[in-house]
């Protein structure tokens, strides 16, 4: 059902037909008078069922028709829940101890105040956005919001399902938009496949893939031929925001000499490594002039010594938030964003970012702000900061945090829609692809809206911060899916992974080898550590190198190098089990195996594991990783784990 004041267009996909049972490109125009839209506009209302008929062939239809789905829905953002929903359940709300914390993770503008007869925000109204799937066994129903895998800039697209009536309503943020008669709103390319690796040969087919020119950018960093894989070392998981030179200079040095991971796996065989100094450098969030106290050498000369030791220099920054404390948000009020009634717009939280209270804090306590990207002011500034970045201090590894703060929806001083104002920045600031001595530049984004961001930012976290212990059991609580900590960043670096060279360069967060300064046991490590390398392309370590211990440290490093060794080459791809649980395989059928995320044992048939992997059940399983309890037809994984073996 298209909605009034829409009209849509469809077309069969000749180019999906290797990989989907069926596929249609559907256009949407807006119809009617000149207007703005005042909230999220809704495009589209479709019935499951009819889309299975359409879809599905046949011989799979039954399945499909006849019981509940698995539900997979992207998250808006790098921090929100990415990954599948088993049948009959639901995401339970964040109980908003913080409230600040809420734009990380909703969708930002006004949210439809009705679907499907019930409040948008009820708990039993499931929500995806840019692409989402429902999945029966092995067969997948995909909605994707495509236009801008062809260079159109479009409003970012949610998906809004109802296990019960079993419909999908589609709507579009594009809140202070003014739509002409005949301009085109979205986009959605629907397709129906079978199996993972479809699936991620479909959205391959679609956003283009490593082949796709918006790659290119990033091949420096990486020695593979065919695909894109970079790696590198950061400050923050070891020292967090309290850096400083002596500290840096000490890392830099022992980094190449002590056997670590990065020296092992990336120095010794020449593949090309970044060493990023992440946030506490500065004075202040959006102060973006050196710390002197903690830097008395200056940025250009941190930048200089991290080159001349043969690593590419990274930095973090956070262009588009700011303290309201700071000299730059003191001269320049009107560059802040501001809602209806004048008053700041709060972007998130933070107890080392803005006053508690008091005159310096205009919003909640510990509150931070975003600017105006409406503002050519504005521009102007991030233009400025991001040329002294690259072409006066000389990083070439810029990582972009917070970057969600750059699409939440205020009075912007001209008008328009936060999606226009986010792609014109977004493109400004990524735009020094090489700098002033003609040397390649790469972003790293974070914390971004995927749909936004792809584009310009094809090397992405595509999950929540991680952490040097398991969860973040006050946040858990909370059930805020934005918190750092291993489990929820697993969570997403596996619901992603099909977006992993199609998409995104899949940047997963770091990996742990250490055992001070850590609560996590070598089982986690060893699990962190083999799912960024199998599902996810950037590799990347923040122990500190000063510390590492050959005895200890260089045990568990060496296993888990070697096993990169071993599956060097390989594509893994997996089918979840319950909310936690995943059977995982390789597209050469060379390996298959279990992970478990959850706090019990994860039981399943061996039988199961071959047939989701599309081998026969007579085939032998010999272990190449074991952290099961087997029997003569069945595995049992133990909580947090990793299992691999090889098909015989």
């Amino acid at each position: 059902m298209a909605i009034l004041g829409v009209s849509v267009t469809s077309e069969s996909l000749e180019s999906l037909k290797k990989s989907t049972f069926n596929s249609k490109r559907l256009v949407y125009s807006y119809s009617g008078t000149s207007t703005v839209d005042l909230e999220n506009k809704v495009i589209q209302e479709f019935d499951i069922d009819s889309l299975i008929n359409e879809f599905v062939p046949d011989e799979a239809k039954n399945e499909c028709l006849s019981s509940d789905f698995y539900f997979y829905g992207g998250g808006w953002q790098s921090w929100g829940f990415g990954g599948e929903l088993e049948p009959g359940s639901y995401r339970k709300p964040y109980i908003a101890l913080i409230p600040q914390w809420l734009q990380y993770t909703n969708f930002p503008g006004k949210n439809p105040s009705k679907v499907f007869g019930k409040k948008s925000t009820d708990k039993k109204v499931l929500k995806g956005e840019f692409i989402s799937y429902f999945r029966w066994g092995n067969t997948y129903l995909a909605l994707c919001s495509s236009g801008r895998a062809y260079g159109e800039v479009l409003p970012p697209v949610r998906f809004y399902a109802d296990r019960k009536s079993r419909k999908v309503l589609v709507t579009v943020y594009s809140d202070g938009k003014k739509w002409e008669d005949g301009e085109k709103i979205s986009e959605l390319t629907v397709f129906a496949c079978s199996g993972f690796f479809n699936l991620k040969d479909s959205v391959k087919a679609i956003f283009g893939g490593t082949e796709r020119e918006r790659f290119e950018s990033l091949k420096f960093l990486s020695s593979e031929k065919d695909s894109i894989k970079t790696c590198g070392w950061e400050s923050w998981y070891n020292h967090y925001s309290y850096i400083n030179q002596k500290l840096i200079d000490e890392d830099l040095e022992s980094l190449g000499k002590t056997n670590n991971i990065i020296k092992t796996y990336c120095l010794d065989k020449g593949k090309p490594t970044v060493f990023q100094v992440d946030d506490g450098w500065e004075k202040a969030l959006g102060d973006w002039n050196v710390w002197e106290e903690r830097f008395p050498e200056g940025m250009t000369a941190l930048a200089s010594s991290i080159a001349q030791k043969g690593y590419i220099p990274g930095l973090w920054v956070a262009p588009f938030i700011i303290d309201w404390r700071t000299p730059v948000a003191k001269a320049h009020r009107d560059w802040i964003l501001r809602d209806k009634d004048g008053k700041p717009i709060a972007a998130g939280y933070s107890d080392l970012w803005g006053a508690k209270n008091g005159p310096e804090q205009p919003a909640g306590k510990h509150s931070y702000f975003c600017f105006d990207l409406s503002n050519e002011e504005v521009l102007e500034y991030l233009d400025g900061l991001m040329d002294k970045i690259i072409n006066v201090w000389g990083f070439r590894y810029i990582k972009l945090d917070f970057l969600f703060a750059g699409m939440i929806f205020g009075a912007y001083k001209n008008g328009g829609s936060g999606y226009e104002h986010y792609e014109k920045a977004i493109n400004l600031i990524t735009r020094r692809k090489v700098n002033n001595k003609g040397e390649s530049v790469a972003y790293l984004g974070c914390g971004c809206p995927l749909e936004a961001s792809f584009n310009a930012l094809p090397l992405s976290r595509i999950g929540p911060d991680t952490k040097e212990a398991w969860d973040f059991d006050i946040l858990a609580k909370v059930r805020w899916e934005g918190r750092p900590g291993a489990l929820p960043n697993m969570e997403s670096t596996l619901g992603h992974a099909f977006f992993d060279q199609s998409v995104f360069i899949n940047d997963p967060d770091v990996i742990f080898l250490r055992y001070k300064n850590i609560t996590l046991t070598d089982t986690e490590k060893e699990l962190i550590a083999l799912v960024d390398y199998m599902f996810a392309s950037q590799l990347m370590h923040s122990d500190d190198p000063v510390d590492f211990d050959d005895a200890k440290d260089g045990v568990l490093t060496k296993h888990v190098t070697d096993l990169y060794e071993k599956f060097t080459g390989e594509e893994w791809g997996l089918v979840n089990v319950g909310r936690t649980g995943y059977m995982i395989f390789t597209r050469s059928r060379k390996y298959v195996g279990l992970i478990n995320l959850g706090e019990k044992s994860l039981f399943v048939e061996k039988k199961d594991l071959l047939k989701t992997s599309s081998l026969g059940e007579e085939r032998k399983l010999k272990a190449v990783v074991s952290h099961v309890s087997e029997t003569k037809t069945s595995l049992s994984e133990e909580k947090h784990s990793i299992s691999i073996f090889e098909v015989e």
